[in-house]
């Protein structure tokens, strides 16, 4: 039997597709607009011409180190579903990932990661999906020691006064998050979990329903198990402190660049502020945000305007033009194309095939 879906439907959920794609993109060039107009540029200028560039390209190198960081991490918590998963695969997921949140608006490359493993390897696309949450549980973790680290190096008069001055008590409330995000994830992987879950379920008159659900329930528990798994948390948590410190190291390099005297903290707090702000799903690329959280963080530490706006270009340029230029091309090879809707596209190609009656 063809396809009875009428030529009609497809052609309009094509256009919305079309339409939320450039939609998007749109958004995010209206908020680099934004922020490019309201530069100082003769200022901007003359602080660019003075730039040592080594110090860019060393910033540019630990990025890219980053988010190889980044796929080894992935790699520590899909371990139990694939351990002979290779490095090639798991990089240009890790490229799609970052390259596409650039491109796509509300973080639609997380969800083109697992589609790129799970076409290659054959591996549950939901299960691949899952794992977001251990990584999530991971990131809480590197998040709450940056704040701590911040707290410690704050000096009392600048906690007393200013925008600071409630930072500990987030801190502490980050910190007992995560370790509620933890335990969480922990009981999920119980097995008196499902047990529950079936007992929850069990008013439903829908066999399929039932399975359905305790299958994604089975799923996502696999998703997560690394994070239940004493020696996987160890690794996992291990490399988000490089991960952390790898930005970190990043952020000194472009503050000798610029020769901008900042102290660890102001760094420290320009990282948590980015981290926080780049959570939320938001322009394709973090466009607009990124560059005026770094502009207010710096200028909280008495940058001159000048540098904090040169900053928020060039360190932007340096976290995401690069893996954009690999996801695109990783992207291109697994299928994905900004042509079309690339998540639909991936979901097309896991579909399996109908039998023809």
């Amino acid at each position: 039997m063809q396809d009875e879906t009428p030529v009609g439907e497809s052609a309009a959920g094509s256009w919305t597709d079309r339409l939320k794609l450039w939609g998007g993109l749109a958004l995010g060039l209206g908020l680099m607009s934004w922020f490019l107009g309201s530069l100082e540029w003769r200022s901007l200028i003359a602080v660019m011409s003075e730039v040592r560039w080594s110090w860019i390209g060393l910033a540019a190198i630990l990025m890219l180190a980053d988010y190889a960081v980044h796929a080894w991490r992935w790699r520590v918590l899909l371990h139990h579903v694939d351990p002979e998963l290779d490095w090639r695969t798991l990089w240009a997921a890790t490229t799609v990932l970052w390259g596409f949140n650039t491109l796509l608006p509300l973080r639609a490359g997380n969800f083109l990661r697992p589609a790129v493993v799970s076409l290659r390897r054959s591996i549950p696309y939901t299960t691949l999906l899952f794992t977001s949450i251990a990584e999530y549980v991971c990131d809480i973790f590197g998040i709450v020691l940056l704040i701590l680290g911040m707290i410690w190096l704050i000096p009392e008069a600048m906690i007393a006064e200013g925008p600071l001055e409630d930072i500990k008590i987030w801190g502490t409330l980050s910190g007992v998050g995560a370790l509620l995000s933890l335990l969480v994830v922990v009981l999920l992987s119980s097995r008196q979990a499902r047990s529950v879950i079936e007992l929850l379920l069990r008013p439903i008159p829908s066999d399929r329903v039932r399975a359905r659900v305790l299958e994604l329930f089975d799923q996502l528990v696999l998703g997560m198990a690394a994070v239940g798994h004493p020696l996987r948390l160890f690794q996992a948590l291990a490399l988000t402190l490089l991960i952390w410190g790898g930005w970190l190291l990043a952020i000194l390099a472009t503050f000798r660049a610029f020769d901008l005297e900042i102290p660890l903290v102001g760094a420290l707090f320009w990282e948590s502020s980015l981290t926080l702000s780049m959570l939320l799903p938001q322009a394709p690329g973090y466009l607009g945000v990124f560059q005026v959280v770094t502009e207010e963080s710096l200028r909280l530490f008495e940058a001159p305007v000048a540098k904090a706006e040169a900053i928020a270009l060039v360190f932007w340029t340096i976290c995401f033009v690069p893996i954009t230029v690999l996801g695109v091309y990783d992207g291109s090879r697994a299928g994905l194309s900004l042509g079309r809707n690339p998540l639909q596209g991936a979901m097309d190609e896991l579909e399996p095939p109908t039998d023809p009656v």
